[in-house]
C-alpha cells in the first residue's frame, strides 16, 4: 500500500461556490437570490424553500342587463410567504404575532408581514427545520 503525504501547502483560499448557468441565464437558482430576508430578522438563515402566494384574486363577474359578463373584477387582498429554513439556534426567529419586513421576489421594497405561524420540524438523522408563515394585508399597509 502506498501512502502519499502532502505538506507545506499552507492555507488555500477558495471563492464562494456559485452555479454556472448556460443558456437561459435569467432563471432564478436556489433560495439565496430570493432577497426575501435581506435586512430582516431572519437574515443569515439558510433558506431551504420559499413559497409565495396571493390571497384573493377570485374573479367577481358583473353581468349586464341580458346576463352576459360585462366586467370582471379581481381583488388582491394580500400575500402569503412561507419559509422553510435550517433551524439555527444562533438566530432569533420571529414569534407569532410579530411584524417582520419581507421582500417578495419581484417586489421593489419590503413590506410589513404579520407572522402567523412559526414551527419547528425535527426528525432523526436530519437537520432541524423552522417553518415560518407570514401574511401581508393590502388594507393594513403599513402594518406596525
Amino acid at each position: 500500500m502506498m501512502v502519499a503525504i502532502v505538506a507545506g501547502l499552507g492555507m488555500l483560499m477558495m471563492a464562494a461556490p456559485s452555479p454556472i448557468i448556460k443558456g437561459l441565464t435569467t432563471i432564478r437558482w436556489g433560495t439565496k437570490s430570493s432577497g426575501t430576508t435581506t435586512g430582516t430578522n431572519i437574515a443569515g438563515a439558510i433558506l431551504k424553500k420559499v413559497t409565495h402566494s396571493t390571497r384573493g384574486g377570485e374573479p367577481t363577474l358583473i353581468e349586464d342587463g341580458e346576463g352576459y359578463t360585462a366586467a370582471v373584477v379581481l381583488i388582491h387582498d394580500g400575500d402569503t410567504l412561507s419559509f422553510t429554513c435550517v433551524d439555527d439556534t444562533a438566530i432569533t426567529w420571529p414569534a407569532k404575532g410579530d411584524v417582520a419586513q419581507y421582500k417578495v421576489p419581484g417586489w421593489a421594497v419590503a413590506k410589513g408581514f404579520l407572522v402567523v405561524d412559526n414551527n419547528a420540524d425535527l426528525e432523526r438523522k436530519r437537520e432541524g427545520e423552522r417553518v415560518i408563515k407570514a401574511e401581508y394585508f393590502v388594507a393594513l399597509d403599513p402594518l406596525t
